[in-house]
């Protein structure tokens, strides 16, 4: 593309609708954890697509699948079996424990997945009574309108009209609060296993002490977000591994495509009883190259010593972060597990800011929600890597504070 386009940016804008902020960049070509531009600048990228290029750039085992796959079809109907699909599937259920899995195209269809399946559970049982769902403010599941219903995020859903109701949005970690709406009409407690979008917030042991106890007590079920945190991002394969809860639904995607789009919804037997054909669908859904791409990414991230990996970057960016908010009076503390990192800074210091100084510094990082500076680096970052990282976010926050 880049011999015959000039100005991205301003061809974005004639062509492309108006729906992001787009910075002035013109990538052209990815190998590893960097981006390249037109003029042949080399950026350490550490917001990997939002956490999609979980193995970095122009990683050879999911190139070769597509491949491969190629060679045979790259779609077919949902209406056969698929054998991409299985193959994948088996993969998840052995991996995670679940029992059954449906394939869709990206994390808001899967968040709606759950959702609908949540409430058709509790239908086909007589429970009409379960339509509550509890989620959390400033948590992020979506676009689409139930799943956006779930978000607890209001000025996303300004000037859209009515949504979906019988959503109820509570403070997270607020253990007071969640026990004050949950109940014998409750269906399903929502929420995601680190909050990335909505401030890199981690869930307290109370919280999940709390949700062990509700989902016992009244029978509700349980749907773990791991769109963003899931995919070995936190150390394990699934994030709620970490706090030892028990989901009956798990929503999946960005990093289990390795770049392709991929959403899954993990279910225990007993959902899955209560579904028929027709319950739900989708055309694109388990794409036989997405899934190809899916399966080279589990097993890539399920092979010895690669998750060793992912906490012993975390470790070494959670102490370097550290030191750097000791040096900046203006950053005030490190959030996040895995590799979903941030800082949050105080009001004197628009993160925007620093985002675009470490962009000027060929670091790419991004925002969350409350003024913190948010880190996603591919799971196979190297240690000289996060190194050069770190070195290149300390120029940039002397650089913004100037």
């Amino acid at each position: 593309m880049a011999q015959f386009l000039d100005n991205f940016l301003e061809q974005d804008k004639e062509n492309i609708a108006p729906l992001y902020g787009k910075a002035d960049v013109e990538f052209v070509k990815g190998e590893g954890s960097y981006l390249f531009d037109t003029k042949g600048n080399k950026f350490l990228d550490f917001v990997a697509g939002i956490a999609v290029n979980a193995l970095g750039y122009q990683n050879a085992g999911i190139k070769q699948a597509v491949i491969d796959q190629l060679n045979h079809f790259n779609h077919i109907s949902n209406l056969f079996p698929n054998y991409p699909q299985i193959e994948l599937a088996k993969a998840l259920r052995e991996v995670t424990g679940f029992d059954k899995v449906f394939f869709c195209n990206s994390g808001t269809e899967a968040n709606e997945g759950c959702i609908k399946m949540a409430r058709k559970y509790f239908n086909r049982k007589g429970e009409t009574n379960r339509q509550k769902i509890i989620t959390f403010v400033n948590s992020f599941h979506g676009r689409t309108y139930a799943a956006l219903s779930a978000t607890g995020q209001p000025a996303l859903r300004e000037g859209f009209g009515n949504m979906p109701g019988d959503f109820v949005h509570v403070a997270w970690n607020d253990v007071a609060a969640l026990k004050a709406e949950v109940n014998a009409d409750t269906c399903a407690i929502m929420f995601e296993s680190l909050a990335a979008e909505g401030g890199v917030m981690t869930l307290s042991k109370e919280m999940v002490e709390t949700i062990n106890s509700l989902q016992k007590e009244f029978g509700c079920l349980v749907i773990v977000d791991e769109v963003q945190a899931g995919t070995g991002r936190l150390g394990t394969f699934l994030g709620f591994e970490k706090y030892g809860l028990k989901p009956d639904l798990v929503s999946m995607a960005k990093g289990i495509g390795g770049g392709l789009p991929l959403g899954v919804v993990l279910m225990r037997q007993a959902i899955a009883d209560q579904l028929k054909a027709g319950d739900h669908g989708t055309t694109f859904g388990g794409n036989p190259l997405a899934c190809a791409a899916g399966l080279s990414v589990v097993k890539q991230v399920c092979a010895t010593g690669f998750l060793d990996n992912v906490k012993a970057r975390s470790e070494q960016l959670k102490a370097g972060l550290k030191a750097l908010v000791a040096k900046y009076s203006f950053a005030k503390e490190v959030r996040g597990d895995g590799l979903i990192l941030g800082i949050a800074l105080d009001e004197s210091m628009p993160v925007g800011n620093v985002v675009a100084a470490a962009r000027n510094e060929k670091l790419m990082v991004l925002s969350a929600k409350g003024n913190v500076l948010r880190m996603l680096p591919p799971l196979n970052v190297s240690e000289a890597e996060c190194n050069e990282a770190l070195a290149k976010l300390d120029v940039a926050l002397a650089m913004a504070n100037k």
